[in-house]
């Protein structure tokens, strides 16, 4: 009985480790994502025009390692970073 219950402690173990690097992954990635987003809107936003600009330009340094792709879409004024990490997972963070 102690050995199965040393098993399952163990896999809840490391369940719970899995998940801890996954949110750390994905802080980290979001708030790239929400400094390009107000590194866009303190270049001056044009409330008139609509376009796409890439979050490592903006900011001058290469994403997270898991950031697969960044994007600062400005419409209407306001900016929204779409990012796509591994996993197919997309977040959106505005700043």
């Amino acid at each position: 009985m102690r050995t199965f219950l040393l098993i399952l402690l163990a896999f809840v173990a490391g369940v719970l480790v899995f998940v801890a690097v996954l949110s750390w992954q994905g802080r980290a990635a979001r708030e790239y994502g929400r400094q390009a987003a107000q590194a866009a809107a303190r270049g001056g936003l044009s409330p008139n025009a609509a376009y796409e600009v890439s979050c490592q330009e903006v900011l001058k340094r290469k994403p997270p390692n898991t950031v697969q792709s960044c994007v600062v879409n400005v419409k209407d004024g306001r900016a929204v970073a779409t990012l796509r990490l591994e996993g197919q997972r997309t977040f959106q963070v505005s700043p």
